[in-house]
């Protein structure tokens, strides 16, 4: 998509409204995902990393996605409630190692001496041990002591900070709003819980992780470190996921509009048979986004009868050609999202563009919560706007599913 590709090594900011929305779609995704429900009309299944769901599921979920009473069931908050146990007993009782190290040892306390120590000894000078340990009465010797600096310990501090971190933003989105809920109650307590197990001595002494480690014996098979190691990698799978989502976010908005435009188009079309058969149309779920796109559009995608004579798809630009061969000659690249609309006598295929405020082109807003979609006809200049449709939509579009009803007509007839 036009603007939509950054650099690879663009660092996702601790905090950003564009993010925040982003990763609200995500979890939207995550429900579809993994709730499968039962309908004797409507296939679904998950298949190969993929779940086949209705346009129609999509659709209802989309619109009933948004609850304003509660705060979202995040990952944190899930966290919250299965580990401070776990994390009390592993922190509170962590797993110790005996190691051994070369110090100065008074000779009274001489146990262990290993080939290095002798070596040093040799080097002194005096014939008896008293001679050789001198004044200090001490020699270098092998000492042997408890150290909780193990893998699986490193992997507890790095779950620790990384859920602080999680929990912090958790709160920062939803604690103003809801300061009662039970979910804000029992997040704020984790956060306390993670600082307080980081700021005791003992965890002082484990280093961090320089990278994602391989997991060893105790965090496989010990029960306190599995549930650890489990939360873990479920923590890595998010921020990864999040470095992802600012990285393709132009991409993962336009395909939240496109999800948005279709809910507009099944609310208002006055056809009740066309829309029963374009919610027969079935849409591709992936667990994880490829290239920001969450949705695998290679099926033939829905197409949305508004009259008698009008029609539109919006959808991935590599797609219009599933349609009618046609509409992809009018486009010079098949990245992005477009939207092509036809009728009888007219065929307007567009493209569809995203740009955030602050972006070149787009002034700031002082409401950061905003973002400008852009239409313009495929064989218009992208540098030549002035004729280009322009409209300024919510950033958090999933709690406003009615919000682009009023473009419809405007954005997708011909």
């Amino acid at each position: 998509m036009d603007g939509g590709i950054v650099e690879a090594n663009e660092a996702a900011p601790d905090e950003s409204p564009i993010l925040d929305a982003l990763e609200q779609y995500a979890q939207f995704i995550d429900e579809l995902y993994d709730v499968k429900r039962s309908r004797p009309i409507f296939y679904e299944e998950n298949v190969n990393r993929i779940a086949i769901r209705s346009v129609r599921r999509v659709l209802q979920d989309w619109d009933r996605a948004y609850n304003p009473n509660r705060p979202p069931s995040a990952l944190i908050v899930r966290l919250s409630r299965k580990l401070p146990a776990v994390l009390a007993d592993v922190v509170g009782q962590p797993k110790r190692i005996l190691q051994r190290r070369r110090a100065m040892e008074p000779i009274h306390r001489l146990k262990e001496l290993d080939s290095t120590c002798v070596r040093w000894l040799t080097r002194q000078p005096g014939i008896t041990l008293a001679e050789k340990s001198g004044h200090r009465r001490a020699v270098l010797a092998v000492q042997r002591y408890e150290s909780v600096d193990t893998l699986e310990n490193r992997v507890v501090r790095d779950l620790l900070q990384r859920c602080t971190s999680l929990a912090a933003s958790y709160l920062r989105q939803h604690e103003e709003k809801f300061p009662s809920h039970e979910w804000v109650r029992m997040t704020a307590d984790f956060l306390k819980l993670c600082r307080r197990l980081l700021a005791l001595p003992h965890m002082q002494e484990v280093a961090s992780l320089p990278s994602l480690p391989k997991p060893n014996y105790v965090l496989l098979h010990e029960s306190r470190y599995k549930e650890v190691w489990r939360s873990y990698m479920e923590v890595i799978r998010q921020q990864r996921r999040r470095q992802q989502l600012w990285r393709w976010r132009h991409e993962v908005f336009a395909e939240m509009v496109a999800v948005s435009w279709m809910s507009s188009a099944s609310r208002l079309m006055l056809d009740r048979t066309a829309r029963c058969a374009a919610h027969r149309f079935d849409l591709r779920v992936r667990e994880t986004a490829s290239r920001g796109r969450f949705f695998d559009w290679a099926a033939f995608p829905p197409v949305w009868k508004m009259n008698s004579r009008s029609y539109f798809y919006i959808g991935p630009t590599e797609s219009i050609s599933v349609l009618q061969p046609s509409f992809a000659e009018s486009f010079d690249s098949t990245e992005g999202f477009s939207i092509a609309r036809w009728s009888d006598l007219e065929i307007l295929p567009s493209r569809l563009k995203v740009k955030f405020h602050g972006e070149e082109g787009i002034e700031q807003s002082v409401n950061e919560a905003q973002a400008t979609i852009e239409l313009y006809e495929s064989s218009d200049a992208p540098q030549a706007i002035s004729n280009h449709k322009r409209i300024v939509v919510p950033l958090r579009l999933i709690e406003k599913p009615e919000y682009l009803d009023q473009f419809i007509d405007s954005w997708c007839s011909p």
